[in-house]
């Protein structure tokens, strides 16, 4: 590793088994536009309307595909929303997942450089929203970063939940995305419900003291190679159960 952080490149994934193969035309989205990351980290919003159909969209064409509309500004979604929609704020990839598949994304219609996301896109943002795409460079912070006012909060929560056996806390960057901070806990898979509750307690815990920081919370289990191994030997755990340390 160089520095503080160290920099590797490797496919990611996100723990279930649908890694991108690396000669995959997503693959190769991922690796030759950054700004595929930014986008798939980003949260917009929309309007939705109820209809008979079910919730429906704000739509605009643009040349000859038809795009739904989101918006990163409050105020300029606000002056353009048609009455009877309601305002919804929504993940970029959530977003995407809910849309036809010949139905592309215009985000920030009163922009100077609106961001688009053609519906042959679509597969690339999705898959870089995971926390460890496959084929993208990551940094991980070495040794760990101290964040008391989390892991006060956290604690009762962890040491209520019996399957909650370590954490490790650092600060992690995919590409270009927003650097985050990283929670990774091990869970005993013997005690049902532990990975559930470590990744609850730790948003609840953020929701309680309005976390600043970005984070991303994931199983040790779901991180992989060679970033679990870089974890385990680089990032001092945060928590370990009292009965493993004795």
């Amino acid at each position: 590793m160089n520095g503080e952080h160290g920099e590797h490149s490797g496919n990611g994934g996100n723990g279930e088994g649908d890694e991108l193969p690396p000669d995959s035309v997503e693959a190769l989205e991922l690796a030759l536009n950054p700004l595929v990351f930014r986008i798939a980290d980003s949260t917009v919003l929309i309007g939705v309307k109820a209809t008979d159909r079910g919730p429906e969209l704000m739509y605009t064409d643009v040349g000859d595909t038809v795009c739904a509309v989101a918006y990163t500004d409050p105020e300029e979604i606000r002056s353009d929303l048609p009455d009877g929609y309601r305002l919804f704020q929504i993940g970029v990839p959530d977003l995407l997942r809910r849309l036809h598949p010949e139905c592309g994304l215009l985000i920030g219609p009163r922009a100077a450089s609106p961001l688009m996301v053609m519906p042959y896109e679509r597969e690339a943002v999705i898959a870089a929203s995971v926390p460890f795409p496959a084929g993208a460079p990551i940094r991980i912070k070495k040794h760990g970063v101290p964040h008391r006012a989390l892991m006060k909060a956290v604690l009762p929560r962890i040491t209520a939940a019996p399957g909650v056996l370590r954490v490790y806390l650092t600060r992690y960057q995919v590409a270009d995305a927003r650097e985050k901070l990283l929670v990774v806990y091990e869970n005993d898979p013997a005690v049902a419900g532990a990975d559930t509750d470590a990744a609850n307690a730790f948003i609840d815990a953020a929701a309680q003291i309005e976390l600043a920081d970005p984070m991303q919370v994931v199983a040790l289990g779901d991180v992989p190679e060679p970033f679990h191994a870089m974890v385990l030997e680089d990032v001092p755990p945060v928590y370990v159960r009292s009965e493993l340390t004795r």
